[in-house]
């Protein structure tokens, strides 16, 4: 695999991740009983999945445009 390939794919894996933390465990509480269930526990969680996102597509950006070094 090359360069560009494994920093494309810890691109993804880097934005993944974020995405699922920030979703099942930074977002609202799965519950339905008040006004606590409202309130996300981290508050940033919404705008830490929108970097996921932005993280994993730009991973595609980099592909495209980096270089491999010739060898």
């Amino acid at each position: 695999m090359t360069r560009r390939g494994k920093v494309s794919l810890g691109m993804i894996l880097g934005g993944a991740v974020l995405m699922v933390w920030s979703y099942f465990y930074g977002a609202a509480p799965w519950c339905a009983t008040g006004v606590e269930c409202s309130n996300p526990r981290v508050e940033w969680a919404p705008a830490l999945f929108v970097l996921g996102v932005l993280l994993s597509f730009s991973s595609a950006i980099y592909y495209s445009v980096a270089r491999d070094r010739e060898e």
